[in-house]
């Protein structure tokens, strides 16, 4: 169950061949506006806000009741401007052979595949711990430690990514 600190928004831009087509595509979505482009933005921002207010609140209800944290992959951005990846290295034992060359996988694929396993293998740093969870109401301002190293302010995205980590832990207990 490892999470990435990747959050989508659209996987794939719409495109079309003309601007009637265009246009069509873009009005199809619950979110298109005509008119009052800045306002529609800054109110969609503004959600975006509240949702991870949200999760704040709810990391602090609920972050003690998970006991192993080490399936948790995030890349925590907080106010060192520096961010820390956090993520927990399994051997990758499934090879998904693309394209096979006489019954076997490619000799090309293998090497790709053993590459990026030797890269994943170095970015090893599981996490242990997270303590010291800490929401300052009068800001909003979230920080914790894992294991042992202090994140103050953390991003959003990150208190997104650790969330839904919890969210889906207590969904399977």
């Amino acid at each position: 169950m490892t999470r990435k600190n990747n959050i989508y928004g659209l996987m794939f831009r719409p495109s079309s061949s003309n601007e009637e087509e265009n246009d069509e595509i873009w009005h199809s979505s619950d979110y298109s506006t005509r008119t009052d482009f800045l306002k529609n933005y800054q109110n969609h921002m503004a959600a975006m806000e509240i949702v991870a207010g949200c999760a704040k609140v709810y990391i602090t209800k609920n972050w003690e009741k998970i006991t192993d944290w080490s399936e948790l992959d995030v890349v925590i951005e907080d106010n060192t401007r520096e961010s820390t990846d956090y993520y927990h290295y399994v051997k990758s034992t499934r090879r998904r052979p693309i394209r096979k060359v006489k019954e076997h996988t490619s000799p090309v694929l293998d090497k790709l595949f053993s590459r990026i396993d030797e890269d994943n293998k170095k970015r090893h740093n599981p996490i242990k711990t997270i303590t010291d969870v800490v929401l300052d109401p009068s800001d909003g301002d979230f920080s914790l430690t894992i294991n042992g190293k202090q994140h103050l302010w953390i991003s959003d995205e990150s208190v997104i990514i650790i969330a839904d980590y919890i969210e889906e832990k207590l969904k399977k207990e």
